[in-house]
């Protein structure tokens, strides 16, 4: 039977601190808040410079690989000619 009001009277009296330290929890909660704020402002710019690394390495690989598909092209065209030539 003392075991709810010995519960009762803790809970109260975290009450009555958690009230009378309110501003304290505001700055700190607000802190905290901000903190996070900078956290998440900070692993968005990470991202975009991620996302935009990414789109250049693959604009360069695509540029490439046209590159490479061209040469390919004119080098199989010169050795069509060549043959033709030879004939």
């Amino acid at each position: 039977m003392a075991l709810p009001f010995v519960l009762g009277l803790a809970v109260g009296a975290g009450a009555v601190v958690a009230f009378q330290k309110s501003d304290k929890l505001k700055e700190m909660a607000g802190g905290l808040f901000d903190k996070s704020k900078d956290l998440a402002n900070c692993s968005l710019e990470k991202a975009n410079d991620t996302v935009t690394d990414v789109k250049e390495t693959l604009s360069a690989t695509a540029e490439c690989i046209k590159e490479k598909k061209e040469k390919t092209a004119s080098q199989e065209a010169e050795v069509i000619e060549s043959k033709k030539e030879e004939e």
